[in-house]
């Protein structure tokens, strides 16, 4: 055998012939305008995604003089759909979640600790406290939303034990990152 006789990989065999990938790509003509809109599109997604994510962060920052922004950002709800209060049942609706929500349990700000009694019901609440950056609470419209576990004893000596949310209202000045 001779080193002549091995085919060059640059020199393609006399009888070759594009395959049929190649020969259906090699027949397509963009105009132009295909391109340059391609173009324009690639480079606004380039510039919009990064925007969206910045933005996106954003909304979740706590920043001076907006009670519309989330405390902390592990604690950004999923949804700022507000769930009606039920503890009591007046005042706005602004948190979500939770078996119970309402102003009942806010005591400092946030959702009370500890025993305490409402309308004959026996509570005894802890915060939650192993999300949301080691707090449990997130802001919205001018309110702060609390959460913790609760156990109750109803006057039937029944028990129930879930999670509560306080709907606290925030004051109007001061700082917006209490602990």
């Amino acid at each position: 055998m001779n080193l002549d006789d091995i085919p060059r990989t640059s020199t393609p065999p006399p009888d070759a012939r594009p395959s049929a990938v190649v020969a259906a790509l090699r027949a397509i003509r963009p105009s132009r305008r295909a391109v340059l809109r391609g173009l324009v599109i690639g480079a606004a997604a380039a510039a919009l995604v990064p925007l969206d994510w910045y933005l996106e962060r954003r909304t979740a920052a706590a920043e001076p003089g907006s009670a519309n922004r989330a405390e902390h950002r592990g604690c950004a709800p999923t949804s700022y759909d507000a769930n009606p209060n039920n503890w009591p049942f007046e005042g706005p609706a602004v948190c979500y979640g939770g078996w119970r929500r309402g102003s009942y349990p806010c005591s400092g700000g946030y959702h009370r600790e500890g025993y305490f009694e409402v309308d004959g019901e026996e509570m005894d609440s802890t915060r939650l406290a192993t999300e949301c950056e080691g707090r449990n609470a997130w802001r919205w419209k001018g309110y702060r939303c609390s959460d913790a576990i609760t156990d109750v004893v109803f006057a039937s000596g029944d028990t129930y034990t879930g999670i509560t949310i306080a709907a606290c209202r925030l004051p109007e000045s001061g700082s917006l990152l209490g602990g």
